[in-house]
């Protein structure tokens, strides 16, 4: 199954199977800079690292909203399932009205264009913070990096589809910016909130289900480690606190469940 659909009060989501990372126990020391090699093989418990690109479709008010893109057709074989997982739903990419970018690591926006390097989602407005967007323009323009450059073209090409939001706009009926900064400088995600339901979507506030027990590992590509960890541990327990339906971008498809606490460690108890 590449689209796992439900019902949050009145609006409809879907989480996409966009697929996988390629990643292996033996580099993950790697990403997680000052743990060692043994403490992964340890966390992982014999368990494969997970690496599944989860997107989520929203439907509010007939306004077809997609959070990230994924690597889409352009990028690596293991991915691209997101127009697939769209057709399942008798969609496509020309259905979206809007792309919500959490933020602009490459597993989330090269998507964005497809093989032939025309927008994959030609009829949407696009949004995303004003820090995330000062953030990688900056880093983009004083790069000599052919992939930054190229990466820097296409987005100043969209630049007047893009709108700019803040923690706790409304992008559509019941789905709210939520403040995830740390990862990025403006990683955000969403709150989708309905008939007294609700579904927070954390995206990369965390990586590996390791990192419950773990708060304090952050990932190398963390713009802001020390932000990243306070957020990570302010948002798991709030999802812990408040009993929360949330999403992940890279828990095990389709990256959906509970944090709880138990023995005063987070834990990760994943729905099908």
């Amino acid at each position: 199954m590449n689209a796992n659909q439900m019902k949050i009060g009145d609006i409809e989501v879907a989480i996409l199977h966009e697929g996988e990372s390629d990643l292996i126990a033996a580099n993950l020391a790697l990403r997680y800079p000052g743990v060692t090699p043994a403490q992964i093989d340890a966390a992982l418990a014999g368990q494969q690292p997970s690496g599944s690109l989860n997107l989520p479709y929203i439907n509010s008010g007939g306004t077809h909203i997609i959070a990230d893109v994924g690597f889409g057709a352009a990028g690596r074989p293991s991915a691209g399932g997101a127009e697939t997982a769209l057709e399942s739903l008798s969609l496509s990419p020309a259905d979206i009205d809007i792309v919500y970018l959490t933020h602009f690591h490459g597993d989330h926006i090269a998507g964005l264009a497809d093989a032939a390097g025309l927008l994959a989602f030609p009829n949407a407005s696009y949004i995303t913070t004003q820090a995330e967007w000062d953030e990688w323009i900056g880093r983009w323009s004083v790069s000599d990096a052919p992939g930054d450059q190229k990466t820097l073209e296409l987005f100043t090409s969209l630049q007047d589809r893009f709108s700019f939001a803040s923690p706790d706009d409304e992008i559509a009926p019941g789905v709210t910016v939520v403040d995830l900064a740390g990862h990025t400088q403006g990683h955000s995600g969403l709150l989708i909130e309905s008939g007294g339901e609700r579904l927070l979507h954390v995206v990369d506030l965390l990586h590996q289900p390791f990192q419950f027990a773990n708060t304090d590992w952050h990932f190398s590509f963390d713009s802001d480690p020390e932000l990243a960890v306070e957020t990570r541990r302010r948002v798991l327990q709030q999802c812990a606190d408040e009993d929360i339906l949330t999403l992940f971008y890279h828990m095990p498809f389709p990256g959906l469940g509970k944090v709880t606490v138990e023995d005063e460690t987070l834990v990760w108890n994943p729905i099908a």
